[in-house]
């Protein structure tokens, strides 16, 4: 594994610091969407007047060699990292053993942040100096639509099991804190169980929360009908098995609830008959699979 720092030196960051960012991007590639990131998150530095600095922790596991191509700035500073092993939640914890900023975020490599996210942020700091995770939305790159979930329009405080519905690991952005929070590796593209490692973490991370429509993050639509039959597989597959390891109070009842969703979408057209019984199967398999184990001692 290879690492490499880009830019100034700590030391500029230690004298005019007011606020330290970590952003944590694990990326099989390709290099020219991380450059489209890394622009948006100076443009949105340039519009706050805060002295908040980036530390950008790019995990790289593509197989070239290229590096970041992004105008100089001094407020932030790249760190890359080169890792072989592939894998969302294991490379994600590499990046989270180099965090030294007081807030944390997990960006994917084909997002872009909005240009007035970190002005949104400092008023929200502002306004709600208990909160230690912010939760916005995520809106679609093309359509400018809500993406994934029909985000509200207001701003609420959120409970830890309403994380089972709001989170996703590029719509937060966290205090770091002595609990060195991390990824179980057995989630996550790449790994056993290949979905939820979002839910997963955050279900686990110990925070003050709170969503903000203000907060927002622009991603690629994905069309559920152009997934492959073996992705859509792989997440019912990862779902049953976060059902499992929060099997109490609120697993089994989410286990339960995605299934109704999945037999109502069918009885409504939405879904057709195949996508039910796979739904059930590989979540049915996901959970078993997943409780198996742990019983065996296989798990923590």
């Amino acid at each position: 594994m290879m690492q490499k720092d880009c830019g100034f030196q700590d030391m500029i960051f230690e004298s005019e610091v007011r606020m330290k960012v970590s952003i944590i991007c694990a990326t099989l590639g390709p290099i020219s969407e991380v450059n489209y990131l890394i622009r948006s998150i100076i443009q949105a530095l340039q519009k706050t007047e805060s002295s908040i600095l980036v530390e950008f922790i790019l995990v790289d596991q593509s197989d070239g060699f290229s590096e970041p191509c992004f105008p100089i700035f001094d407020r932030l500073h790249l760190i890359h990292i080169r890792n072989s092993m592939k894998g969302l939640s294991l490379n994600r914890n590499i990046g989270l053993t180099r965090v030294s900023g007081e807030w944390v975020m997990l960006l994917d490599s084909d997002c872009v942040v909005s240009e007035d996210y970190f002005k949104n942020f400092v008023i929200l700091l502002h306004s709600h100096s208990d909160i230690t995770h912010f939760i916005g939305k995520i809106i679609g790159a093309n359509s400018k639509l809500p993406l994934f979930r029909n985000w509200p329009c207001k701003a609420k405080r959120l409970s830890k099991w309403m994380m089972w519905y709001y989170a996703t690991s590029v719509n937060s952005i966290f205090k770091a804190g002595e609990d060195k929070p991390y990824f179980d590796e057995c989630f996550g593209l790449g790994a056993r169980y290949g979905s939820c490692e979002d839910i997963d973490f955050f279900l686990s991370l110990k925070r003050i929360r709170l969503y903000s429509p203000d907060l927002a993050v622009f991603h690629p639509e994905i069309s559920q009908k152009e997934l492959p039959r073996e992705k859509i597989n792989s997440y019912s597959f990862g779902f049953g098995a976060l059902c499992a390891k929060h099997a109490f109070p609120l697993g089994v009842l989410m286990l339960l609830a995605s299934l109704i969703k999945k037999f109502v979408d069918m009885l409504k057209g939405r879904a057709s008959l195949k996508d039910f019984a796979c739904s059930l199967i590989f979540r049915a398999k996901g959970f078993v699979c997943y409780l198996g184990k742990r019983v065996k001692g296989g798990y923590a």
